[in-house]
């Protein structure tokens, strides 16, 4: 998978295109027969569920790899959908250009976000590198969206995001380690520069970010892993 392509960390290279494409979720719709209203709903009986759901076990529906796949496009479409969201706060208060980049880098974001908790749980690093998947996969089909179609231009271009996502993730990680002016550099060089300079942007969405760590404590391992969770409303203004 690209996502597995680590590289060693570069020097960020912003991919600027105009006004990306909303991801387009397929959406899968479940028909059921119609009955009478005179005939009672029908039941599988307990042979038979024990038959289906053992078939489903054979076939791996059931296993953990199995299931990190399917969460995983929960929990990432959750994280790709906050730019869109939340542009007025991200275009209008932080100046943000509206291209691809800023989207990559606000989703990129909030998937360290959700990795900081997957951390923690049994099966996370196999949810966190399924993640990763879906975001370099959507990556790629943003990309050639905008119609770029050489194969080898797009193969930098997703080298060039591993990247910066590898690197970010390291600075991610060390600002909230230590303290509130490292994470603010590590948001310069990974989501404001070169667009802005203003401090008071920066500690807005600092402060969006501590409390966002901090609400996504409250999820349990059944919910997280399910791809039960939300992100807050980042906001020009501080807590009182």
């Amino acid at each position: 998978m690209l996502a597995r392509q680590f590289l060693k960390p570069v020097v960020k290279r912003s991919i600027v295109f105009a006004r990306p494409s909303i991801l387009a979720t397929p959406s899968i719709i479940c028909r059921y027969a119609s009955t009478q209203d005179s005939e009672p709903p029908k039941k599988y009986n307990e042979a038979t569920k024990k038959l289906v759901y053992g078939l489903a076990r054979v076939m791996g529906y059931y296993s953990n790899s199995s299931t990190a796949i399917r969460t995983s496009h929960d929990l990432y479409n959750i994280c790709a959908k906050q730019w869109d969201m939340n542009k007025d706060f991200y275009i209008n208060k932080c100046q943000l250009p509206d291209n691809f980049q800023s989207w990559f880098s606000v989703t990129q974001l909030h998937v360290w976000m959700l990795m900081v908790h997957l951390r923690a749980h049994d099966q996370g690093k196999l949810h966190i590198q399924e993640i990763i998947n879906r975001l370099f996969e959507d990556s790629e089909a943003r990309i050639r969206d905008h119609g770029i179609k050489q194969q080898r231009m797009i193969d930098t271009y997703i080298k060039d995001l591993v990247a910066q996502f590898h690197g970010g993730v390291v600075a991610y990680d060390e600002g909230m380690c230590k303290d509130d002016p490292v994470l603010a550099a590590a948001l310069w060089r990974n989501l404001f520069a070169p667009s802005s300079n203003n401090a008071t942007d920066l500690a807005y969405v600092v402060q969006y970010i501590r409390r966002e760590l901090k609400a996504l404590e409250v999820y349990d391992g059944e919910k997280l892993m399910a791809g039960q969770v939300n992100f807050g409303q980042p906001v020009a203004a501080f807590d009182s």
